[in-house]
């Protein structure tokens, strides 16, 4: 039976989940890894057992169902081992605007973006508080502090994963359990070559001085959220997309705004 903390990162299949499980794997954390595809989740497995010696063991499974929800919640209030939780599973849909959307779509990413967190995160803080120390990260986005055409449901549950880790980390407090809300702004992932992205214009649209890379955001991300002294709870990593969250969610800016993109963002 091993003894090495226990790391759990949803969404480890691609891109910056992927990240997370080899930065960890690289910490010595035995993992638990999930995503709806199985087959990269084995590859993922042997590289990471090879490489580092530790225990990787992948449970695939789509999270906007709740019945699976409900079983990974399971496995991680009863690890005994666990020291980390990284809420990365989500999906775009850029599909359209509103009304002409997909209900059943929009109601999986409310699912798998804020209920499948929300129900982890309580059950991870079961064994975190009884072993005093534990590290939680909720995968947001800058578009959480954004209201633009064609991403309603994407940056509402953004922002609620942002104020929900706010709230959370309110409700750690006395513990030596911090939670973090990653907020990234574009980065060279598979998430925008999906199938429920293929009609969004953004990959072409994006000049590449925007984009970041999944690595290097996740090391800024782990080592921010382990920081002793003035440890944010809303981790956005690269000054440029800091200064633009400010400039875009302030009030006084807001009719420039509004101008300068036809209405499309608020």
């Amino acid at each position: 039976m091993s003894n090495r903390p226990l790391a759990v990162v949803t969404g480890a299949s691609d891109g910056m989940g992927k990240e997370f499980a080899r930065e960890l794997a690289a910490m010595g954390n035995d993992l638990l890894l999930t995503a709806r595809r199985g087959y990269v989740l084995d590859s993922l497995k042997k590289e990471l057992e090879a490489a580092y010696g530790i225990s990787v063991e992948t449970m695939p499974m789509d999270l906007s169902e709740l019945e699976n929800i409900r079983m990974l919640e399971e496995k991680i209030e009863s690890s005994d081992r666990l020291l980390w939780l990284v809420n990365c599973a989500g999906f775009g849909a850029g599909e359209g605007v509103f009304p002409d959307v997909s209900a059943d779509v929009e109601t999986r990413m409310l699912l798998l973006h804020n209920v499948a967190p929300m129900r982890l995160c309580r059950a991870a803080l079961i064994p975190m508080k009884i072993n005093g120390r534990g590290f939680i990260i909720n995968v947001a986005s800058v578009a959480g502090f954004l209201a633009s055409r064609g991403a309603v449901d994407y940056s509402a549950t953004k922002a609620f994963l942002i104020t929900f880790s706010r709230a959370l980390q309110c409700d750690c407090a006395g513990t030596d359990v911090h939670v973090q809300a990653f907020c990234p702004g574009f980065v060279r992932t598979g998430f925008h070559d999906s199938e429920t992205m293929k009609n969004s214009p953004l990959k072409d649209q994006v000049p590449g001085f925007m984009w970041d890379s999944a690595p290097r955001v996740v090391k800024k991300s782990i080592r921010a959220v382990q920081k002793r002294h003035f440890r944010r709870v809303v981790f956005i990593p690269t000054l440029f997309y800091r200064l633009i969250t400010r400039i875009m969610s302030g009030r006084l800016l807001a009719p420039v705004r509004i101008l300068l993109t036809g209405g499309q963002t608020r």
